[in-house]
């Protein structure tokens, strides 16, 4: 038997959309703790600052294209994180099997509600 190291190819693995969803959760999780929260945090330091600041804001984010969309993706990346935790947090308690079936219409059906909820943000805030 070989002792040499054996190079896995992770991007020609074929993984199940259960798998996918779960990555996905780490990445995101990483998203919100390093671009999301400091991007609120400034955003909301601008419109509590004073009635002006708030007023510059909000036209600032009407006339701006840029801005709505990085809002958006904001608030999709939040979204996306929290629909798959529940979906974690659902097979954590036991009231999802961990059946591979039971656990791939689990997925299924988070990124449905996922992208559901995407169009309807997409079309509130843009």
């Amino acid at each position: 038997m070989s002792t040499k190291p054996v190079f896995i190819n992770l991007l020609k693995i074929s993984l199940p959309l259960a798998a996918l969803l779960s990555i996905t959760h780490r990445v995101t999780g990483v998203f919100i703790f390093f671009l999301v929260l400091p991007a609120s945090a400034y955003f909301l330091s601008l419109l509590l600052e004073s009635q002006v600041s708030y007023l510059n804001f909000l036209a600032l984010y009407d006339d701006t294209f840029i801005l709505r969309t990085f809002v958006l993706f904001l608030a999709l990346i939040f979204s996306y994180h929290v629909f798959t935790g529940i979906r974690h947090m659902l097979l954590d308690f036991h009231l999802i099997s961990e059946t591979l079936d039971a656990t791939k219409k689990s997925a299924v059906i988070t990124l449905i509600l996922f992208l559901v909820n995407a169009i309807c943000l997409g079309w509130a805030i843009l």
